[in-house]
């Protein structure tokens, strides 16, 4: 038994405003970026926006304060359509806030703001069941506005899937604190919501009688990511590292090689391994590299790794460059 980390939560691999022409975000504004500290300058009093495809996500930043303000003086996150428009905005010197986050689940709006990335405090939220367009950032300010980091993810919970009906799941810290416990649902389901992302702790599962079935290592859990408990002791590699224990995980090309191995004690035969995606990219499998196909049946003894290319041919009306992401899904 092992627990595995099928899917990265990232909806964009990159940050889209160091990633992006700056024909797609930036107009006539006066804009820097530096691709070496990942930092994105707003130098003129205006905006820089960009269109926004996704109806649920979380967006997790980080920006620099201004050194100084004066009345009428702001910086702001917005999101909206041509008829509404709505974010966060810092206006008081002394009340700025480095770490902004925005979240849309089942048509609500969250928002939340923090001094370290760690301890949010929510400032408020709204029904919002309307299509989002468009997000952005604007400023008016003698200093520029500095953008030190931009992530879009999936949503706010870790999945963890296939253990039976009322199984229960303990999320611990690395300090060994009981932070969250839910139970799986009857689709062998169970989400944990995070206050924050990349939490370093470890889960816990126990029966319906309190006796605990399995305990992972320490591992880092994110935003979005799916894991699932396999009954097949196998490590996913990825450029020499496993990808349960390292993030990201999502591929830096549209072709890529990943490793599958048997690290137990048991030969598997006819091992089907496929994909799954939320986008229309078709992602293939092949094991020399000619012939690609949905899924791949494989016989994996013990010790052996098998090494699989994987091909993304991205949808002609799939205009999101960064999207990279799939499930991998691995059947007897």
């Amino acid at each position: 038994m092992k627990l595995i980390k099928v899917k990265n939560g990232l909806l964009e691999a990159e940050n889209f405003f160091l990633a992006s022409p700056f024909s797609d975000f930036a107009g006539s504004n006066n804009i820097t970026r530096d691709t070496g500290t990942g930092k994105l300058s707003l130098i003129s009093d205006n905006k820089i926006e960009r269109y926004f495809p996704y109806n649920e996500f979380v967006i997790e930043m980080e920006k620099e304060k201004f050194n100084s303000m004066n009345p009428g003086d702001y910086s702001t996150i917005y999101l909206g359509n041509k008829d509404y428009t709505f974010g966060i905005r810092d206006k008081l010197f002394g009340e700025q806030k480095r770490y902004w986050k925005i979240l849309k689940q089942d048509n609500y709006i969250q928002a939340y703001v923090s001094d370290d990335g760690i301890s949010y405090t929510n400032i408020g939220g709204m029904e919002f069941s309307e299509d989002i367009l468009k997000q952005g950032f604007a400023k008016y300010n003698n200093g520029p506005f500095i953008l030190n980091s931009y992530n879009v993810y999936d949503n706010p919970y870790i999945t963890l899937q296939n253990f039976p009906e009322n199984t229960t799941c303990e999320l611990y810290d690395s300090h060994d604190k009981l932070l969250k416990i839910r139970l799986f649902d009857n689709n062998l389901e169970c989400k944990i919501y995070l206050d924050n992302n990349n939490i370093e702790g470890y889960l816990i599962f126990k029966d319906v009688n309190n006796v605990i079935i399995y305990t992972t290592d320490n591992i880092t859990l994110g935003y979005g990511d799916i894991w699932v408990v396999s009954p097949y002791n196998f490590e996913i590699i990825y450029l020499g590292n496993v990808v349960t224990n390292i993030n990201p995980s999502l591929l830096q090309d549209l072709n890529e090689a990943i490793v599958i191995k048997n690290i137990g004690s048991t030969d598997y035969t006819g091992i089907v391994i496929g994909t799954q995606t939320n986008s229309n990219d078709l992602i293939q499998l092949s094991l020399d590299g000619v012939v690609y196909t949905n899924t791949l049946t494989l016989n994996i003894l013990q010790n052996e790794e098998k090494t699989l290319l994987i091909k993304i041919v991205k949808n002609a009306d799939n205009h999101n460059f960064q999207v990279r992401d799939f499930q991998l899904m691995i059947n007897e």
